[in-house]
């Protein structure tokens, strides 16, 4: 009876171990570890991520491609990730991907460089039956949220989902 107590005590210890190091990676291995367990456990989860990886890119050129096929075409390491706050009453799904090439050197406001083998981020921040996506390369916002930008954010959302699915960069 000793020896069993010892070893839940053991693999109790390790399970804590294991959680703590969870909580302490960085946000991209964490999301990663989360979208292997999320959809096993979190019906809602499961579903929400499938609905935006269904969602069509509605862009000129990439007619009847989904998001999932946009955005996976060029990355490597792949996640989706479901995330709710029931207090805000707020959801959104994230996408991240490595490994990404795209051209921004023409568009001075959100970055104006060649990213290659950069870290895309995409969140879909869901409010009923509206989606608003806002990416993200290499941990910048191409987003700029000044009343400004409005429709260069559009076109700079457009620019990016159709490099990563096809792969074109213009030089």
């Amino acid at each position: 009876m000793k020896q069993f107590l010892k070893v839940l005590a053991g693999i109790a210890i390790l399970c804590g171990v294991l959680y703590g190091v969870y909580m302490v990676v960085p946000e991209y291995p964490h999301d990663m570890i989360k979208s292997f367990v999320q959809p096993v456990f979190d019906v809602e989860a499961k579903l929400r991520i499938g609905q935006v990886k269904n969602l069509d890119v509605n862009i000129k050129g990439l007619e009847g491609i989904t998001y999932q096929r946009a955005l996976e075409k060029n990355t490597g390491m792949n996640c989706w990730v479901y995330n709710k706050d029931e207090a805000a009453g707020t959801e959104e799904v994230v996408f991240r991907g490595n490994g990404a090439s795209i051209n921004m050197k023409d568009v001075k406001d959100y970055g104006g460089k060649l990213y290659t083998s950069g870290e895309v981020k995409f969140e879909f921040h869901i409010d009923g039956t509206k989606v608003e996506i806002i990416p993200f390369i290499d941990g910048q916002e191409m987003n700029i949220k000044d009343g400004k930008h409005v429709e260069q954010n559009k076109e700079v959302l457009k620019m990016i989902v159709t490099q990563l699915a096809t792969g074109i960069q213009e030089e």
